[in-house]
Parts: structure tokens; sequence; C-alpha cells
């Protein structure tokens, strides 16, 4: 029988993305950014999102690829709507990949390629001028520019998972794949930024799992503060939150609650030697993919 600790073990190696996956996904970000370039003109581009951070668990879908233009505005975008913006960059997709459908999204063009699955969520950008570092991206919704910078998001995840002896990510991933299960009733973004704070209050106890105790942790942390404004981590945009409605956020909060319970009675059957009760307990949070035996 697996112990609490190797089942985690084995089920967050399945949570990470192939090597094939990993190489596959960058060539097609290559022929995207080219394509692009040819177009548009962009001056680089960015892996951002969880595949930039390293927080994307498999299989692989949606890539976020943060494009950045040296534009003839006013560096704010302000002579350019941000619908118009967002247009521009679908059509430029639909007349390179041809007989491909891009879809145009609040802040981003999604565009979908066949055989691998993987699609990428382009994110047009427009650097500040006055602060280089800083960019301005359209948001459809709110008929404007938001400020936004993903390496500092980057940083950021690095810095709490370096702070947590490089296991939250792996939490991180768990997650998610809770989520998933759970139909996705908030953003998982707002999750990892929860989780940047969350591990700051974790004590583990060496006779326990250390990746059970960190859920059961970041689950009750999460119940008890989803309801908060979480600002977005690089202190630019509106807070992760924003745009939620009420709705899912009580949604996420009842979930939450419901899997920090179980995860407090997985930890009590580990503590008494009720290894296969505990891991029995993980998987119905965690799904078929982790190990009982």
């Amino acid at each position: 029988m697996l112990t609490v600790a190797q089942a985690f073990e084995k089920f967050m190696q399945g949570l990470e993305l192939h090597e094939g996956e990993d190489r596959e996904a960058k060539r097609q970000e290559r022929n995207v950014f080219e394509a692009m370039r040819r177009r548009l003109g962009p001056r680089e581009s960015i892996l951002s999102g969880s595949y930039g951070r390293k927080t994307a668990i498999r299989p692989l879908h949606d890539i976020d690829l943060f494009l950045i233009f040296t534009a003839n505005t006013s560096g704010t975008g302000k002579t350019v709507g941000p619908e118009e913006f967002l247009n521009r960059v679908k059509e430029a997709l639909e007349e390179e990949f041809r007989g491909k459908q891009a879809r145009l999204q609040n802040r981003s063009v999604n565009i979908e390629f066949n055989g691998t699955g993987i699609g990428f969520d382009v994110v047009p950008a427009l650097e500040d001028p006055r602060r280089p570092g800083t960019y301005w991206i359209p948001d459809v919704r709110k008929d404007d520019w938001i400020q936004s910078n993903p390496r500092k998001h980057i940083d950021a995840c690095d810095a709490a998972n370096a702070k947590a002896s490089q296991r939250l990510k792996p939490l991180i991933k768990a997650i998610k794949r809770w989520r998933q299960l759970q139909g996705k009733p908030v953003p998982s973004f707002l999750l990892e930024v929860m989780a940047y704070k969350g591990i700051d209050s974790f004590h583990p106890d060496p006779r326990l799992s250390i990746y059970a105790q960190g859920m059961a942790h970041l689950f009750q942390f999460m119940s008890e503060r989803i309801m908060e404004q979480w600002p977005e981590p690089a202190g630019l945009g509106p807070p992760v939150n924003s745009g939620v409605g009420q709705t899912n956020l009580v949604q996420g909060q009842q979930r939450l609650s419901g899997a920090a319970r179980r995860a407090a009675r997985a930890l009590e059957l580990e503590r008494v030697g009720d290894i296969l009760g505990a891991n029995e307990i993980w998987r119905e949070l965690l799904g078929p993919d982790f190990p009982v035996r």
C-alpha cells in the first residue's frame, strides 16, 4: 500500500507536462509569434499565464501569449479602442492561419490548433513609454485599457514557491485539478494568488505528509479569505477577483469549505494510521488519478 506521501508524489508527477507537450507548445508559440510579426510587428513575446509561471497542468489546453507592441499611440492606447485592437489581432491570426477561426475574448484572442489540442490566448499589449516594463492591455468589458506586467506575476509565483521550499507550485497544480472536478466555480488565477499568501501561515507536522497538510491548509485558508479583494500580483491592474460574480464566489467558498472539511478528516485518518482511508478521501477530492494502492 502506498503511504499518503507516496500517493501524493505519484499524483503530482501525473500533473506535470510531458516533454513532448512542452516542446510542441514552444514550437507553436514561435509559429504564432512569427506569424503576428509578419502582420502586425510585435516587438517581443512573453509566455505568460499558468504556462509561463509553470503552474499549468496536463492535459495542456490554452497558453497565454503576451505580445508587446511599440505603437504610435499615446502609450495608454487611448487613440485605439480595446475592441478595435483585438479585432486587428483576430484578423491577422485568421489571415496567417487559413481555415481557422479565431475567437474574440475580453482581453485576448483565442486560436486553437488541430492535432495537439493546444490553443493560444493572444494578449496584445502596448508598452508604456513613460514606464518601461509596464504594459497596457485591452479590456472589452470595461471598454478601456488596463495595466499589467506578466513578468512580475512570474516573479511573485517564483518567490512564493521559494519560500515554500519549491512545494507551492505542485500544491497549486493539485488545487487546479480539484477546481476542474468542481466545475471551475472561480478562476484558477484567483486560487493561485491566494495560495501565494496562504502558504505564509503553513507550519507542517513532520509526522504527516507535507503535501496533504499543505492541501488541507490552503483549502481552509481559501475558504476563509475568498470573499476578500485580492490585488493583482504586479500591483497594476484591477483585483484578481474583479469581474467574478457574487454567485460564483459563494459557490467557490462553499466548495472550498467542503474540501477543507474532507481534507481535515483525511489528516485525522493518516494521524491514526488509517492510510487507506486517508488516500480514499484524497482520491475523492482529487479524482481517479490519485492512487490509493
